[in-house]
């Protein structure tokens, strides 16, 4: 069934829809989520939080415009991810609960890694608003050319060229920006 009438039925109040949309876009949302919790979380954590994602689906489909349930479920997922992981952070931690580091990387990797992601979201905002779209789509939502040629109103070919460009124009900065 097509998504616009999935919508009209969900907006219905119609849980059938509800479960055809969860087996449509839940991989995609558990895709998401694990790629937010890198590994923090265990299978329950992302399953829970997926479960999540559809109840805020059911309770807010009137927020959802047609033709962008995937990118606010992409957005919802990403949300709950990074609440999951302050509320996680600030929780109270026993001296006792304490765990000694692995010989996972230290604190000078994880400072370079976090220069890297600043300068790659850096070099990204800097892409023009549609070619940054373009971007976010692909690589952040994992959405398929052809999906955001549609959303676009362009052809696919036009996003691979600019999706092409794109990666030359943030190579060239962030090139530099190693450099400098």
């Amino acid at each position: 069934m097509r998504e616009a009438a999935l919508m009209e039925r969900l907006r219905q109040q119609d849980q059938d829809a509800l479960d055809q949309l969860t087996t449509r876009y839940r991989s995609y949302v558990c895709t998401i989520l694990s790629n937010m919790l890198q590994g923090t979380g265990c299978y329950a954590d992302v399953e829970e939080l997926c479960s999540d994602v559809f109840l805020a689906l059911w309770q807010h489909v009137e927020e959802v415009e047609d033709g962008k349930i995937k990118p606010w479920l992409g957005t919802v997922a990403r949300n709950r991810a990074k609440s999951w992981l302050r509320a996680r952070q600030e929780l109270p931690m026993d001296i006792d609960e304490i765990e000694l580091p692995d010989d996972g990387p230290g604190l000078e990797d994880e400072a370079i890694r976090a220069e890297l992601a600043a300068a790659v979201r850096k070099a990204v905002d800097s892409l023009k608003p549609k070619d940054r779209d373009i971007f976010l789509r692909y690589y952040f939502y994992l959405q398929p050319v052809e999906e955001i040629a549609a959303a676009l109103h362009m052809a696919p070919v036009s996003v691979r060229s600019r999706l092409s460009r794109g990666r030359e124009v943030l190579r060239k900065r962030l090139e530099k920006e190693v450099r400098a």
